[in-house]
């Protein structure tokens, strides 16, 4: 008699994922609705605050983005939810795929548009290569493309999470809690 593996006993993913998942989403959820904020914030101590918050909270997310995608490679996913069907399993692991992707074009553009470094969390001082040129510039450029494009992903994977959730409850939110 064998043993049942984890995925087999239990829908949910793994401690690990699970909170790197909400690390992540916080993290996202957080930059995001700052980045956009301080286009419109007036400059000042408030708006510096912020951008070197959101630049150290970035930096965080940065050294965990390894762990986070080196883990999806190695760990064992539960098996997909009973209720969904195939047609829609497949793209809903492609929007998970793209989120890496676009994650990762978000954070290594928004360390590259920096010019001549940073302090993290005020603290530790972050050298970035560029100073204020073209470069930063052309890496603004596909922050901004790479963040809303990161949007657009997000509530791809919100509408899912709800449709599953409120309309047609399969348990998909209880495996990521």
């Amino acid at each position: 008699m064998t043993t049942p593996s984890i995925a087999q006993i239990s829908p949910r993913y793994d401690l690990l994922t699970r909170t790197l998942h909400w690390i992540f989403a916080i993290g996202i959820l957080y930059a995001t609705a700052v980045g956009y904020g301080l286009h419109i914030m007036p400059a000042g101590p408030l708006h510096d605050f912020l951008s070197r918050l959101n630049m150290s909270l970035a930096t965080v997310l940065i050294l965990l983005y390894p762990v986070r995608s080196g883990w999806r490679l190695l760990r064992t996913n539960p098996a997909p939810p009973q209720g969904l069907s195939p047609q829609e399993y497949r793209p809903a692991r492609l929007v998970q795929t793209l989120l890496y992707s676009i994650i990762l074009a978000v954070l290594v553009s928004g360390y590259l548009m920096v010019p001549d470094g940073y302090h993290l969390f005020g603290l530790l001082p972050i050298p970035t290569p560029f100073a204020k040129g073209p470069a930063t510039e052309a890496f603004f450029l596909l922050h901004r493309i790479s963040c809303a494009t990161l949007a657009a992903l997000i509530g791809l994977h919100l509408l899912g999470v709800l449709v599953h959730t409120v309309l047609r409850p399969i348990g998909l939110l209880k495996r990521m809690l």
